[in-house]
């Protein structure tokens, strides 16, 4: 059964979404689709709140941070279905394919960009080459989150083989979707079109940190190759993020709320600025292990989590974490910050048993997050020690980022992830997530599968 590129993708009415969740662009309520004809246009384009806020919400639901203590055993809500492992988020087809959709309507609107931009009047051809960049960076990051979703985690000996999602380039809706990539391929493309951006993109993005720059280029090429195991080349990109934009990581010691945290859009230690969906205007419900886990005087939990009691943590349910702060004030990260390049430097250190640096890069971080009275260096001789103390401090710093899920994926593949469980309000399990689980990789949406029947499923 073949679709054009729009239904048998994005199984969505593209064009009536675009209509109505561009309200920023251009600050009018268009009666038909906006053409597109300066360079300015093309500018304001990329100020789309659906770029923004193009990560899915429902990332966090898949990770162990996440309780849901009341929950149906019906498991009839999207959200409880990702929670629980579903095979399935939305089982009706045709209609909207959860997860999937959100990462390939931001990529339309890139596609669009990087199609048009060459025509487009007015401006100058730094301009033009400047948004392609952008747009082309962009883009990679949403099939970064892609092929961590819907292929295998990355096994250079098989990763020219294992399948992940098709590559679309084109906005024709009369164009076939292509098949799906493999998960080399998509790789390849990822880091060739972000290496391809770098030369064009503007030194920095202290204007508007959703935007593109050569930092928050490396800083995708850094989490891309932590992805696929290259340490080395993890760090070198890492390092080069810090070297070429913002270098500073926000110091929680003199604040007394998250009220002083500043605004994501011109924050200092924000490289590339990204929101998850709606998410950033709720909560999420930790589970008490995860809780446990902290150090009770980890300014983090004052900041960002609510009824914090006496810091047992004995019920479900009762202590809660904000995006926007315990007090509101600023959202947290879920694109690419400094925080996050230091502790990639870290886990790569600590692989390779440079245990000094590992704690150097730590303390840069904790010596922030804890108060200055009474605050110790963490250091150890022990490689296991420290790369466990490498990875707590990620799930501490990244929290409900949307960024766990994958770190389990990874962390699975390498043999290193526990078995998880999820329980209903009485404590009962209702649903297990296994060490090696084809669960880690997500089958392709129903949705999508109803127009592209001829596809290779992912096995359940």
């Amino acid at each position: 059964m073949k679709q054009n590129i729009h239904h048998r993708l994005t199984v969505m009415a593209l064009f009536g979404l675009l209509l109505m969740s561009c309200n920023k662009y251009l600050d009018v309520t268009p009666k038909g689709v906006q053409m597109l004809r300066t360079v300015r246009d093309y500018d304001l384009w990329l100020n789309n709140t659906e770029l923004e806020t193009s990560f899915p919400s429902d990332l966090n639901l898949l990770s162990d941070q996440n309780d849901k203590p009341v929950i149906s055993t019906a498991l009839t809500s999207t959200e409880d279905r990702v929670y629980t492992w579903q095979a399935q988020f939305i089982v009706e087809a045709p209609g909207n394919a959860a997860l999937w959709q959100n990462y390939y309507k931001a990529i339309y609107l890139y596609n669009t960009l990087i199609t048009g931009i060459d025509a487009a009047t007015g401006g100058t051809d730094q301009e033009r080459k400047k948004l392609k960049a952008e747009a082309l960076l962009g883009r990679a990051f949403e099939y970064l989150g892609l092929v961590n979703l819907y292929g295998k985690a990355y096994n250079p000996a098989t990763a020219s083989q294992d399948l992940a999602v098709p590559f679309v380039t084109s906005i024709d809706v009369t164009e076939p979707v292509p098949d799906r990539s493999t998960v080399q391929q998509i790789y390849d493309r990822i880091v060739g079109d972000i290496t391809a951006a770098i030369p064009d993109l503007p030194i920095n993005n202290n204007i508007n940190r959703f935007r593109g720059s050569v930092s928050s280029a490396y800083g995708v090429l850094a989490r891309t190759y932590l992805y696929m195991g290259n340490y080395a080349k993890a760090s070198e990109s890492a390092q080069l993020a810090l070297n070429n934009g913002p270098n500073i990581i926000l110091d929680y010691t003199p604040l007394a709320d998250a009220k002083g945290i500043p605004h994501l859009i011109k924050r200092s230690d924000a490289i590339y600025a990204r929101l998850g969906g709606i998410s950033y205007l709720g909560s999420e419900i930790p589970t008490l292990d995860f809780l446990k886990s902290f150090d009770k005087t980890d300014l983090r939990l004052k900041l960002y989590y609510r009824l914090l009691g006496d810091f047992s943590f004995t019920v479900r349910g009762r202590t809660t974490f904000w995006h926007a702060g315990a007090i509101a004030g600023g959202y947290i990260n879920w694109g690419i910050s400094v925080a996050e390049m230091r502790l990639i430097i870290a886990e790569a250190a600590a692989r390779v048993n440079d245990l000094t640096k590992a704690c150097d890069e730590l303390d840069a971080i904790r010596k922030k997050r804890f108060p200055v009275a009474g605050y110790q260096k963490y250091s150890s001789t022990d490689k296991e020690q420290v790369f466990q103390k490498v990875m707590a401090e990620r799930n501490f710093e990244m929290a409900y980022t949307g960024t766990r899920w994958f770190d389990m994926k990874r962390l699975d593949a390498q043999g290193r992830m526990p078995v998880v469980n999820r329980y209903n309000g009485l404590g009962e399990v209702i649903a297990t997530l296994s060490p090696g689980s084809n669960k880690y990789t997500l089958q392709i949406p129903v949705q999508v599968m109803y127009y592209n029947s001829d596809w290779t499923q992912n096995p359940l």
